[in-house]
């Protein structure tokens, strides 16, 4: 989803492709999930702040484009830059950047964060990772530091994970649970996430989906996310995010929650991409 706070969020997943199909879990082939092309900006404000480590103001943007199809695969590129203002000392600017690839059958995922404090970078990381048939994950990862591990879980990569979500809400579903792997940090480390599905609503947001032609009377769900480390099943979640889902991926209103405080995120340009279909 939006690739993940900082901002994860492989996620505003947010995530579109041309057209990606899903079948049913019974009876007919359900109505394919088609996801829309698109770029879209986000503008960060500080919504909460909680105990002396708390920021006392919080400015950003996100900028978060996604390019593709199921037969060429998914390409996502996300930018967020973030100045930071602790409750002592300076503001601090942050600098998040990644790119990703995605197979169109959701098995493989290429990856590359760069995140920076000012103009330093500080971590890097870069590989890829594979499913297998039965659903066991193969790691590649080049850097920080060249290694190679192997999973028995099945995971989700972040394209689908929007693909499934919308599936279920549309399914009428007010919970799902997903194993998901996108590369952060380290490249190593597997999420459990838990989605919770709105009620599903038709009526035009404040925010340039109203503008779009395509969107006029699109369901949208309101979803919250919460991700927590897979090796400490009992622990509490690493971080939360809510945002609202529309039926083509499109992500807007976004609440990033990292515990000692949460930023909103509101979409301040939308710009529909050319969708690259199958032939």
């Amino acid at each position: 989803m939006i690739q993940r706070c900082a901002v994860r969020m492989s996620q505003l997943a947010t995530l579109a492709g041309a057209a990606v199909l899903l079948q049913a879990s019974v009876g007919m082939a359900a109505e394919p999930v088609r996801l829309s092309p698109h770029r879209a900006i986000y503008e960060l404000s500080l919504l909460r702040g909680t105990g002396s480590a708390a920021p006392v103001a919080v400015r950003g943007r996100i900028v978060y484009e996604f390019n593709g199809s199921a037969c060429k695969g998914y390409e996502v590129s996300f930018r967020q830059i973030t100045e930071i203002t602790p409750s002592e000392g300076e503001p601090r600017m942050t600098d998040t950047r990644s790119t990703t690839f995605e197979s169109g059958d959701g098995k493989t995922l290429n990856f590359r964060i760069e995140n920076m404090i000012g103009d330093r970078v500080v971590s890097t990381n870069e590989g890829e990772a594979t499913r297998s048939d039965d659903g066991a994950l193969s790691i590649n990862v080049k850097q920080p530091m060249p290694k190679r591990s192997d999973a028995d879980v099945e995971v989700t990569f972040p394209t689908m994970q929007m693909v499934r979500s919308i599936a279920a809400a549309r399914a009428g579903e007010t919970a799902m649970e997903m194993k998901i792997y996108d590369g952060t940090d380290g490249g190593d480390k597997i999420y459990h996430t838990l989605n919770i599905f709105g009620h599903r609503s038709q009526d035009p947001l404040d925010d340039p989906t109203k503008d779009v032609e395509a969107m006029k009377g699109m369901a949208r769900w309101r979803v919250n996310v919460s991700y927590f480390d897979n090796a400490k099943a009992d622990a509490n979640p690493n971080y939360k995010m809510a945002f609202q889902m529309w039926d083509n991926g499109i992500s807007s209103d976004l609440t990033l929650d990292y515990g000692d405080f949460a930023l909103k995120g509101k979409m301040s340009k939308l710009e529909m991409l050319p969708a690259s279909p199958c032939l």
